[in-house]
């Protein structure tokens, strides 16, 4: 039996709304009750994982007080929890609040969830006694474990399913009443659609194949189109378009273009200042930073370090992790930002690379490796100081991926450019790397992000500082046969040294220098953190403190204090637009003269350039506690 257009569409409309209705309704009906006792076995399961972590403590000392508060609680979070209770390894009851079926629970062993009754479930989770292995990623790989945690006892909770039943029930019922008024509506839907849509749609028909036909003059009546209205006013706009000439095509490609470009200056001016934001909150990042430096410092020297040494040799190198991530994202940062411009200038290459020699030959030592560098009495032209950066980068990596054997730093001469070379004998680079290594976070051979092998970002700075500074760079590897990194640099005759910075002029103190500070110190900084970490690092080195947190309160310690200060320690920038500089020469001014040390996160050229005219010494925010005591014990001593 043939069937009408009508019949059709009112069967094609019907059809699928219904059983849409219901396949919707019955998912989501399922969904939601998943979903009910999911999140109840969440709850279970997380609050008796809480009360066994905090129950630790109780059980072992055995106070049962702080143990039925803790049972007591585990009822007030939840309200679908009837009852909790904390057990010992004998089975002893430590403490019990609510109601509670124990002929019904299982063995005591690691539950998450455990249904013994149509509207009870129970949750069981061990309390151990346990204590955190700490891994020395300085001892050249060896880790050393604690024993393993113990169970000491149970924490056994049981949770009502009384309100899960009843809100199902409700979804089912509305679920019920949800998949009849969809149905219902599809119906009439279905109806209207059969009513206005038939007679269009084969009017629409006859109208396209007339323009197939080549009746371009062919149009829908619109007025009686009904609901298919803008289908009649698209054909006919269809049939109107369709002599466009191929200059109005094209010129509509380019307008389209044009606006491609407009979005894509958009999306980087958007990356632009994304970029310009992390470079400006890097105070705000540093100062924490710098203060939680000093705190660890102060641990390392207290009871508390000769107690648990691996701890606190822990929580140093998390800080100093830390630390260098946050340096390499806001050199990134900055670079990307365009923030940073190179000083170029002439510069002995000898001075660096015996200062970078210096600086790692303590890490190359830890891993058993030799590391040679060659020295040269060439100048070259750049930025110094981001030519350094860039050869302790490729230096550090060469000893982070070098198992035996050693790394050489050498220079050759290549007419007017010395090329500098960085050997190593490690494992080397597949040719098809060569290009991916210099990207952001890549890390060949460390698919577990390992943090003791690099955060994957130090050869992406060099590159960019490479670009910035404009001159070449490479690599040259062979799988098994070890790597050389190189960059080439102009090279000029040699002229006389010029007036070295202040910043960062002094190196750390080796950690087995105990010798103490003496003299009274004023610390002035507007961040509390900062002030309390200063004191405690300045105290434990035998120094006696002022602290003030802007220039007025500076004044008044001074002038109430019975012993004038030895040395100041200021930051750059004080409340109130307050030059650091200014008020260190104005207490000199008034109380005599004192040292000055300044420290700031931002210690751009101009940052530079006032404090070596002021004489004083600058350093960059966070300051390690080692290199603050070295700058501390020169100030004071003169040594």
């Amino acid at each position: 039996m043939k069937i009408s257009l009508r019949a059709r569409m009112l069967l094609l409309a019907l059809l699928p709304a219904t059983l849409v209705a219901v396949l919707l309704t019955t998912v989501f009906l399922l969904r939601a009750i998943d979903d009910l006792e999911r999140g109840l076995d969440t709850r279970g399961t997380a609050i008796s994982r809480q009360m066994a972590t905090a129950a630790e403590f109780g059980i072992f000392s055995g106070q049962r007080a702080s143990l039925s508060a803790l049972t007591e609680s585990a009822l007030r979070i939840d309200p679908d929890v009837r009852g909790a209770a904390i057990i010992d390894m004998q089975g002893t009851i430590m403490a019990r609040s609510g109601e509670l079926n124990l002929a019904a629970w299982p063995g005591l062993v690691r539950t998450e969830v455990h249904r013994h009754e149509a509207d009870v479930r129970s949750f069981i989770e061990p309390v151990m006694r346990k204590s955190l292995p700490v891994d020395d990623i300085y001892a050249g790989g060896v880790t050393l474990r604690d024993p393993p945690p113990t169970i000491i006892g149970y924490a056994v909770v049981e949770v009502s399913l009384q309100n899960i039943s009843d809100r199902n029930r409700r979804l089912m019922a509305v679920s019920a009443v949800i998949a009849l008024l969809g149905s219902v509506l599809g119906g009439w839907l279905a109806l209207r659609i059969a009513h206005t849509v038939t007679k269009p749609l084969l009017e629409a028909g006859e109208v396209v194949a007339r323009i197939g036909d080549g009746d371009l003059t062919a149009r829908m009546s619109v007025d009686s189109a009904g609901a298919l209205q803008s289908l009649a006013t698209g054909i006919n706009h269809m049939a109107g378009r369709i002599g466009v000439t191929q200059e109005e095509l094209r010129e509509r490609v380019t307008d389209a273009t044009l606006d491609l470009l407009r979005e894509k200056e958009a999306a980087e001016h958007a990356t632009i200042a994304k970029t310009h934001f992390l470079a400006a909150a890097s105070h705000d990042l540093r100062q924490p930073l710098h203060a939680l430096g000093l705190f660890v410092s102060g641990l390392a020297q207290s009871k508390v370090a000769k107690q648990e040494p691996k701890l606190v040799a822990h929580i140093q190198s998390a800080v100093d992790t830390l630390q260098n991530l946050l340096d390499s994202i806001l050199d990134i940062s900055r670079l990307d930002g365009g923030d940073l411009v190179p000083q170029i200038s002439d510069f002995p290459l000898n001075d660096l690379l015996e200062r970078m020699a210096r600086d790692l030959s303590l890490l190359a030592e830890q891993k058993g490796l030799q590391l040679r560098v060659k020295l040269t009495r060439a100048w070259a032209r750049s930025d110094p100081k981001l030519v350094e950066r860039i050869l302790l980068n490729l230096v550090g990596n060469a000893l982070r991926y070098t198992r035996t054997g050693g790394v050489l730093v050498s220079c050759r001469r290549r007419r007017d450019k010395l090329r500098v070379e960085v050997w190593d004998t490690g494992e080397g680079i597949p040719q098809h790397a060569h290009e991916e290594i210099f990207e952001d976070y890549v890390q060949l051979g460390n698919p577990e992000r390992d943090r003791a092998k690099g955060l994957g970002l130090g050869l992406a700075i060099c590159r960019r500082l490479s670009g910035l500074l404009s001159i070449p760079m490479g690599v040259r590897s062979r799988p098994g046969r070890g790597s050389v990194f190189w960059i080439e640099l102009p090279m000029v005759e040699a002229v006389a040294p010029s007036l070295a910075p202040v910043v960062d002029a002094l190196p750390a103190e080796q950690p087995s220098d105990h010798t103490r500070i003496v003299g009274t110190v004023l610390v002035v900084d507007d961040d509390m953190l900062v002030r309390a970490g200063m004191e405690q690092a300045i105290l434990t080195w035998g120094g006696r403190v002022l602290l003030a947190a802007n220039r007025e309160e500076a004044l008044r310690c001074c002038r109430e204090s019975a012993l004038l200060p030895d040395l100041m320690i200021c930051a750059l920038r004080l409340p109130g637009k307050v030059s650091g500089i200014d008020l260190a020469q104005e207490l000199q001014r008034e109380f005599g003269l004192m040292g000055v040390l300044l420290v700031s996160a931002d210690i751009g050229e101009e940052a530079q350039t006032a404090a070596r005219h002021a004489g004083f010494l600058l350093l960059k925010e966070p300051v390690p506690p080692g290199r603050l005591r070295a700058a501390l014990r020169h100030l004071l001593t003169g040594n």
